[in-house]
């Protein structure tokens, strides 16, 4: 949240107010007394104008300690996010036979999978047509109308948007639910071109593909049946077949087959805790940390900070603290204790090594000290602390935001009063001391002439400046 300031330039206008133009000898002097008087009544505004600048300047520093506390609490919501998907990782004796991926669910174990089989996909090849086709975009195979495809024994009537190979192509891919990726392949040369349409089943298996068009003619012209995938899992001797490469090995676990085991020979997945995704969490939060130290510093000890007093920066030092030292009552639970600490500085730190070895000590010990967000420990606290600074409503860096928003209103509504009572009194003495000026030159204009009468039977010297004295 931000208001702008009132600039300045608009008293400066009013310090140093229109020139007076009159016409009297005395001109000058009614400047000067314009002048004199408007920078008077003006002088108000610099005080008010002072306490806006004052008042921007705190809203400034507040906003900037606001964006670095924000940071704080999404690396605590981040340290949440890697305890809920990233507390463990597995490990493959064999990566050329599976690969692994670990989601929600997973838990530590160890798995061992033998592939007896990749298994194959199913092909066909379209025959070439009446004449080769060089240019897929403008002609195709068969008679033109619908296609029916053949998978396995299923078929599925295929209306392409035109009779060119493209379209039949594409149309397959989106008509056919998914049973055979179909592509447009140069089964001849790169000078005579002799294109094909190509069909892959989708998955593994021995079902056969087929295509006719709308007169029943056969457009395939060699085909190839596939078969299924199977492996051997924990040891034992009954092959699970699978019409895909991607299986679930258990809940969270899945496992992608790349390659054939050599027989006898199975792929051991072991699935343990893994605190690497915490440590770099938890440095994320150290350095989040340090930079939300670094900001609250600035405001203590003579800096000359716009907030240097303000008890905001006293609730965000001991905050800050109380993330800092926490140990929930407990010395077991002490941050301390796994290679997070605090230097005489107040800068947090995280001990990589001291870490890993303290959680993978008694990692069951290290998630009751970290807890959740819901449900305690570090996290809850760290959750409620933030929550006490940063809600929207009730916290009190955006409640301190919403009071200078609403005085630094407040400022400029005076200050625009002032400007207005300010211009009001130079209109006004601007207007009677023109009056005055015309006065004085009608005056000075009735000497002139009463003098030149007077030098006349004189012989005085003629001149406003004597007049008076002549008289």
């Amino acid at each position: 949240m931000s208001t702008s300031a009132t600039s300045s330039s608009s008293l400066a206008t009013l310090v140093a107010p229109p020139t007076f133009t009159g016409v009297s000898k005395f001109a000058t002097s009614l400047q000067q007394v314009l002048t004199r008087a408007v920078g008077i009544a003006s002088l108000p505004l610099d005080s008010l104008e002072a306490g806006l600048t004052d008042l921007n300047n705190q809203q400034s520093a507040v906003q900037s300690l606001d964006t670095t506390f924000l940071g704080l609490q999404q690396s605590v919501t981040s340290l949440q996010s890697t305890l809920s998907s990233s507390l463990l990782n597995s490990t493959l004796s064999n990566a050329g036979v599976v690969t692994a991926n670990l989601a929600s669910g997973a838990t530590a174990g160890t798995y061992t999978v033998e592939v007896t089989s990749l298994g194959a996909y199913s092909t066909a090849l379209s025959v070439a047509g009446s004449s080769p086709v060089t240019d897929p975009t403008s002609t195709g195979i068969g008679a033109s109308g619908s296609y029916t495809l053949s998978v396995g024994g299923v078929n599925t009537t295929i209306t392409p948007a035109s009779g060119s190979l493209q379209d039949l192509a594409t149309a397959i891919n989106t008509q056919a639910s998914g049973q055979v990726q179909a592509s447009v392949v140069n089964v001849g040369s790169t000078s005579s071109p002799d294109y094909r349409l190509s069909l892959t089943a989708t998955n593994l298996g021995s079902s056969a593909i087929d295509l006719t068009d709308s007169t029943n003619t056969d457009l395939i012209s060699s085909s190839t049946t596939g078969s299924t995938a199977s492996y051997l899992v924990d040891g034992s001797t009954n092959p699970i077949a699978s019409t895909s490469r991607t299986l679930t090995l258990s809940p969270g676990l899945t496992l992608n087959l790349v390659g054939q085991s050599v027989p006898g020979q199975p792929t051991t997945i072991t699935v343990a805790d893994d605190p690497t995704g915490l440590a770099s969490a938890f440095s994320s939060f150290a350095t989040a940390y340090n930079s939300a130290v670094n900001a609250v510093n600035q405001n203590y000890g003579g800096t000359g900070s716009a907030l240097e007093g303000d008890s905001l920066i006293q609730q965000l030092s001991t905050a800050l603290n109380q993330l800092g030292t926490y140990n929930n009552g407990t010395p077991e639970s002490a941050l301390a204790n796994y290679g997070i600490t605090l230097d005489q500085t107040g800068q947090l730190s995280v001990d990589t090594t001291a870490f890993t070895n303290a959680v993978n000590a008694n990692f069951p010990a290290f998630l009751s000290a970290l807890g959740t967000s819901a449900t305690g420990g570090f996290l809850q606290t760290a959750t409620n602390i933030l929550s006490g600074l940063e809600d929207p409503t009730t916290g009190v860096i955006k409640t301190e935001e919403t009071n200078l928003s609403s005085q630094i209103t407040d400022q400029q509504t005076k200050i625009a009063n002032e400007q207005a009572t300010v211009n009001q009194l130079q209109t006004n003495l601007t207007a009677q001391i023109s009056q005055a000026d015309t006065a004085i030159a009608e005056l000075e204009s009735q000497v002139s002439y009463v003098t030149g009468l007077f030098a006349q039977y004189t012989g005085a010297s003629n001149t406003q400046s004597n007049g008076l004295t002549t008289l």
